[in-house]
Order: C-alpha cells, then sequence, then structure tokens
C-alpha cells in the first residue's frame, strides 16, 4: 500500500509538472514566434514603404528620379527584392540586389508559386535585362530613352498615360487598392495592383528566422526534457520524505486491525463454545440464537478485515498461489448457495466454460466467489433471479455475476465497493451484512492485476463483472 502511494504521488506531481513545464515552454515558443514574425512584418512593410513606391512605372507613388531612391543597403532588412510585371506577365522592373545570389528564374517561380489573385502569371520575359538592376540604376538619366524606347514622360505624368493629374475612373480607383499579402517557400510577400493592371512585389527572405525558430524550439525541448528528469528525480528522491506521515498513520492502521482481529478471534470462538453448551444444558432459545448469530457476524468481519489488512501488507503475494480448476470451484459454490437462494425464490442460472485452469491463490478465489453470490442472495430481489457467467480469455479470467434488485442504489456503481458502504443500513444488518465483504472483492481482484467493476441496467438489474489472471 505504501508504495502504491508513492507511486501514485509520483504519477501526480509529475502530471502537474508536465502540464506546466509543457504550457511555459509552448508560451515561450510562441512569444517567440509571435515577435519573430511580427519583426519580419515590420521590415517588409519598411521595404514596401521606401522602395516598391520607387519601381518606375508603379503607380502606388508616381515617378521618382535617381536622386530620389533610397539607399537601404545599410538598413538591415536582411534578403529580398522587388520586381514589376505589367498585365501580360512580362517584367518590366526587377531588382535582385539584395537577393542573396537569387536566380532570375527562380524569382520568376516564386512570383507564381505566391499565385496572386489579381496578378498575371510572370512569363519570365523581361522588357530589362534579367540581370539583378540596383534601384540607383533602375531609371535612365534624364533626356535618355527608357527600356522598350518608350519617350519619355512629362512631369507629373506616367509613360505611355494620361497625365498624373487627371481624376481616376471608380475602376481605376478600386484596382489600385487591391493589395495581397503572404508567404510562400520560406518568403514573406507583398503584392499591390496598379491602375494599368500591372503587379508591383516585394519579396523578403524569412528563411533564416525560420531556421532559428527551428533551432530555438528544439532546444526549448530539449532543456523541458532535462529539466523534466531533473524535477523526476527529485520528486522520486523527496516522495519516501513527502508521505511518510500518511504511511505512518495507515501502518497504525494497519497493525491496529490487526491486532484487534487476532484479539477478537479467541473470545469469540469461546462466546460460541459457551452459546453451545448452554443449549445442551438448557435447550435453544431466541436469545441464545443472536448471541451465536452476531457473533458469527463479527467473526466474519474480523476474517475479512484480516484478508483486507494482509493485503494492504503485501498483496496476494502474501498467499500461495497453486493450479486449479476454477470451473468447477465456481460450480461447487454455487451448489452451496442454491438452497438458502431458493428460500428466497432466487432462481439461479448459469453459463459456465468448462476446464478453465487458474494458478492463483486458491482461498482467495473462493472467498471472493462465497462473497460474491452471499451477496447476490441477500440483496437480491425475492422471486428474482441470479446469472452467473464465467468466460476465459488468452491471458484473463471473467466472472460475471447478474441479479435483479427491488431498487437500484442510489451512489455511483464504483462506490458499492468503498468499505463499510451501505444502500440501506437497518436492511444489511438485518441481512447480516458488514459492508465490507465488495472491499474485499476488489482487493482480492487489484492485487492479482485484475479488477472488480458494477454497472446499472435497465430494470432494476445490477451487473458485476471480475477480472482475473489466469496465472498470478
Amino acid at each position: 500500500m505504501v508504495n502504491e502511494l508513492k507511486r501514485k504521488f509520483i504519477m501526480t506531481t509529475m502530471l502537474v509538472v508536465t502540464i506546466l513545464l509543457a504550457v511555459f515552454l509552448a508560451s515561450v515558443n510562441i512569444i517567440n514566434d509571435a515577435v519573430t514574425r511580427n519583426e519580419s512584418r515590420s521590415r517588409l512593410n519598411q521595404i514596401v514603404e521606401q522602395n516598391l513606391r520607387a519601381v518606375p512605372g508603379s503607380g502606388a507613388g508616381g515617378m521618382r528620379g535617381p536622386e530620389e531612391i533610397p539607399d537601404d543597403r545599410g538598413r538591415g532588412f536582411g534578403a529580398y527584392f522587388i520586381v514589376r510585371v505589367d498585365a501580360a506577365g512580362t517584367v518590366t522592373f526587377s531588382d535582385l540586389t539584395h537577393a542573396s545570389d537569387l536566380e532570375f528564374d527562380q524569382m520568376i517561380a516564386l512570383i507564381n508559386k505566391a499565385d496572386v489573385a489579381f496578378a498575371p502569371e510572370a512569363t519570365g520575359e523581361t522588357e530589362v535585362e534579367p540581370a539583378q538592376v540596383s534601384l540607383g540604376e533602375a531609371l535612365p538619366p534624364e533626356g535618355e530613352g527608357r527600356p522598350g524606347n518608350e519617350p519619355p514622360s512629362g512631369p507629373g505624368e506616367k509613360p505611355g498615360k494620361e497625365p498624373a493629374g487627371e481624376t481616376l475612373s471608380d475602376g481605376e480607383a478600386a484596382i489600385r487598392l487591391q493589395e495581397e499579402r503572404g508567404s510562400v517557400d520560406g518568403y514573406l510577400y507583398y503584392a499591390s495592383q496598379d491602375p494599368d493592371g500591372s503587379v508591383s512585389y516585394a519579396f523578403l527572405d524569412i528563411s533564416q528566422e525560420t531556421a532559428s525558430l527551428i533551432r530555438i524550439g528544439l532546444i526549448t525541448v530539449m532543456l523541458g526534457v532535462a529539466l523534466w528528469l531533473l524535477i523526476l528525480v527529485l520528486v522520486v528522491f523527496l516522495s519516501k520524505k513527502a508521505i511518510a506521515p500518511i504511511a505512518e498513520n495507515m501502518e497504525k492502521q494497519r497493525l491496529f486491525i490487526t491486532n484487534a482481529g487476532h484479539e477478537f478471534k479467541t473470545p469469540l470462538s469461546v462466546i460460541v463454545s459457551n452459546v453451545d453448551v448452554q443449549e445442551l444444558h438448557g435447550g435453544k432459545t431466541k436469545w441464545l440464537d443472536n448471541i451465536r448469530a452476531q457473533a458469527l457476524r463479527l467473526s466474519e468481519l474480523t476474517k475479512q478485515m484480516l484478508t483486507l489488512a494482509k493485503m494492504d501488507e503485501s498483496g496476494t503475494f502474501a498467499f500461495t498461489s497453486t493450479t486449479f480448476d476454477a470451473s468447477q470451484i465456481l460450480e461447487d459454490t454455487i451448489g452451496v448457495f442454491r438452497e438458502s437462494a431458493s428460500l428466497r425464490g432466487i432462481r439461479i442460472q448459469t453459463r459456465i466454460e468448462a476446464g478453465v485452469q487458474m494458478h492463483f491463490p486458491k482461498d482467495q478465489y473462493q472467498q471472493l466467489l462465497e462473497l460474491m453470490l452471499d451477496n447476490a442472495v441477500k440483496y437480491g430481489k425475492e422471486n428474482g433471479f441470479l446469472s452467473v457467467a464465467l468466460s476465459a480469455e488468452r491471458k484473463m479470467v471473467q466472472l460475471t455475476f447478474r441479479n435483479d434488485c427491488d431498487m437500484l442504489p442510489e451512489a455511483d456503481p464504483d462506490q458499492l465497493f468503498d468499505r463499510f458502504y451501505r444502500p440501506d443500513s437497518s436492511r444489511s444488518r438485518n441481512t447480516g451484512g458488514s459492508g465490507i465483504g465488495l472491499a474485499v472483492v476488489r482487493a482480492i481482484a487489484q492485487q492479482g492485476g485484475g479488477s472488480a467493476q458494477a454497472k446499472y441496467l435497465p430494470d432494476q438489474i445490477i451487473e458485476f463483472v471480475i477480472e482475473l489472471p489466469k496465472k498470478l
């Protein structure tokens, strides 16, 4: 019992530690991810604000001269590129100066993979050389022709367009407002459409940030695992001290029950013997019958309490396991209870698989059967039924006891296995119940590596299912 308590203490403590540690590490990574992504978006916004509007022919901010185009190489934006694609998919401008050796074909592939809803597919054709062009060289000197030999435009005019001062139609204004943001292949991108249907892009390389997030995630996981193991060692080391007061109280309780039980056995035997002698000399009386009944009831209760105390101390390993025919023992035990069942009009139905062999403490198996049958006969409905079944699987033996009741208990079915639990105290005393029988049944099953469960069925029927290992 102490070892089981220690195990539960360790498991509960480590479950709490695991949850708290997981929440903490997840929070650290989520915050780090949010900060990193926010910083990347901020850098992209700065690139868009300072560079994208300088793209020749862009409707975002009008034309700029070379002297107006900022030199941002020292601003720490990282690897990025900007590009403009006209309505036919032709690249009319590209700046790969800061793109960290990104090839022109790779740039085209990224643009198409971004799949911007309002953008034409980039064909890779260009009106300028596909080599990297810096913003400082993007615009030709004043008086010279632009790429494609278009005539220079006057002040405030766009190449090949009406003067910029002319009012745009509603459709052109709507087109200008279209923009899209997203991510593709380790790049954040921003795309905006100009009134002539062309699209200007800004792509920011965030692959290093993503790799950094992954590295930080792996490091935090490894640190979390190391910290968890360290806490586990500390909890295991301190668990004995933590449960020492509880273990001491439980040990005192167990010793009291054991010592008291042994002390009760002799006086009870003397009382029953004296009742027998008195009946020989003076005949039977109802008072002598009451004395014998209560003495036998107290003797049975003492026996069950000693069984529980012994199993609490060392489990079913305190008993000797032997190989026996579980089916035959069940048949014999049912035969003993048939007469008492018939007195209450209870019909016993059996479905027992023949020849089931078990290697288990035989006395405890016999005690379990007697307790279950006694419980069903005492508390079952008069003129009702009791169904008993035994079946064997590969490693387990299953016992099923099912009977009808006048009224099912109001308590949860699992509560029926609590020590000294009685659904109806007065009725239990009248039938000789002690409220400890089902607790002994569950203790025998659990200490043997099995289980004991109860459930309520329709028509006021209660079912007990007990599983025991074939070999202990």
